[in-house]
């Protein structure tokens, strides 16, 4: 898992990688905050307040997640409780130490974790993203079985290492 955290971190620090065919993706829909790439087959929803992305309409094995969050920026703590308290379908979660990082006008916290569901062993990825002037963190959700994380590990990296601010 440190691994993983490590190679997250690298990208998100140094890999505004493009795909040969990605899609700007703005979050929120209305007055965005920020942006971010993703390949142009997957799918992408927006219900209620939240973006849902998925790598096709049938393939469920990745899901990301974009949230505003009620935490504001100066509660950094009561985001990583909330970040956390959005996993509670997920058990024996265990969380990596959290990493910090500013890029592209944006503060990030990331948080690694492994646990399971009634599939089995699911990979999750918590971006908290902070950009100054917003009133609430944005929560960023990657969750990923060990065969979406294979497929689309790629797209993952590459999806978080592209996140501006807009």
């Amino acid at each position: 898992m440190k691994t993983s955290l490590s190679l997250c971190l690298a990208v998100l620090l140094t890999a505004p990688l493009a795909f040969a065919a990605d899609k700007a993706v703005n979050f929120p829909k209305e007055s965005p905050l920020v942006t971010f790439v993703l390949p142009d087959s997957w799918q992408v929803d927006f219900e209620d307040d939240s973006l849902i992305a998925t790598p096709t309409k049938d393939d469920d094995s990745v899901s990301i997640q974009v949230d505003e969050m009620a935490a504001g920026p100066d509660a950094f703590d009561a985001a990583v409780k909330e970040a956390k308290e959005t996993m509670t379908e997920f058990k024996n979660v265990k969380y990596d130490e959290i990493e910090k990082a500013q890029k592209d006008g944006l503060g990030f916290a990331i948080l690694n974790a492994e646990g399971e569901d009634e599939n089995g062993k699911v990979f999750i990825n918590l971006v908290l993203l902070a950009k100054p002037g917003a009133e609430n963190f944005i929560l960023l959700s990657c969750i990923s079985s060990k065969e979406g994380s294979d497929k689309h590990g790629a797209a993952i990296g590459a999806m978080i290492g592209s996140v501006k601010a807009k």
